[in-house]
């Protein structure tokens, strides 16, 4: 048995679906006779052979693969989840019932597309404004590559502690982050629901719809206020022969409020 393989112009839809359509003409059962059993197809980023055979074991098996057609007929399949821009090898080769193997195909090389560019990192991230448990942030929109077009989404990151590359994934994510806004656009965020007195830490990041990351934005901060106000009073009332033996009170401020009522 012997095939021979080729490849077609490449289709690229993400850089997490990037796709490589490949194409070979059926062998048979016996040489060019009949209809052979399966086909095993591998491929990887660097050069596979099987005179090789180290580097054809080593590459990935591609699972599933159609089964083969009819000698002479036109076979193909869609090899997906590939790395945007990346060169790969593909090789195949074909099995009878038995099973006796067939020799190794010509070697099909591809390089595939996909969006690898990732949207422009975020420089101006600033707080506009503390109100109590909230603080109020802005920064100028980024493009979908680099700082051109529009980006897909993004996350927002905050915590206690000052956020870097290395601890972005433990920061705590935002919610009701908007969507963003084309290029040069400036936006606006209300991290709310925060505790009181207390230093947070925010960034930023743009993300495309391949789901490429920008680099993390600079990182801001910003300390709410104490929220929580002093306990109501509740046991108030007068002694005639002044303080109470014994007692002591420390208040910055009061409100009396008389009453002639008894």
């Amino acid at each position: 048995m012997g095939t021979a393989l080729s490849v077609s112009p490449v289709s690229a839809q993400t850089s997490a679906d990037s796709t490589v359509a490949l194409y070979w003409t059926a062998p048979g059962d016996d040489g060019n006779i009949g209809r052979a059993f399966r086909y095993e197809l591998r491929y990887r980023a660097t050069p596979v052979s099987g005179v090789d055979t180290l580097s054809w074991w080593n590459a990935a098996t591609l699972f599933p693969v159609p089964a083969p057609s009819p000698a002479g007929s036109m076979d193909s399949v869609l090899v997906r989840g590939l790395t945007p821009s990346t060169t790969y090898y593909f090789i195949i080769r074909t099995a009878d019932e038995v099973p006796n193997w067939s020799g190794y195909s010509n070697l099909a090389v591809k390089k595939t597309g996909g969006d690898a560019t990732a949207p422009g990192t975020i420089a101006d991230l600033s707080v506009t404004q503390v109100a109590g448990a909230s603080i109020s942030v802005r920064w100028t929109a980024p493009g979908d590559d680099g700082n051109t077009g529009t980006a897909a989404s993004y996350q927002i990151r905050y915590s206690s502690s000052p956020i870097t590359s290395s601890n972005w994934a433990s920061a705590a994510p935002a919610t009701g982050a908007p969507a963003p806004a084309v290029a040069g656009t400036a936006q606006t965020y209300v991290l709310s629901g925060l505790a009181g007195s207390k230093t947070y830490y925010i960034a930023i990041k743009a993300l495309d719809e391949a789901g490429n990351a920008a680099a993390l934005s600079n990182v801001v901060n910003g300390t709410t206020t104490d929220v929580i106000a002093p306990a109501a009073v509740r046991d108030l009332g007068y002694n005639s022969g002044g303080q109470p033996s014994g007692s002591t009170a420390e208040l910055s401020t009061f409100d009396v409020l008389a009453s002639s009522a008894r």
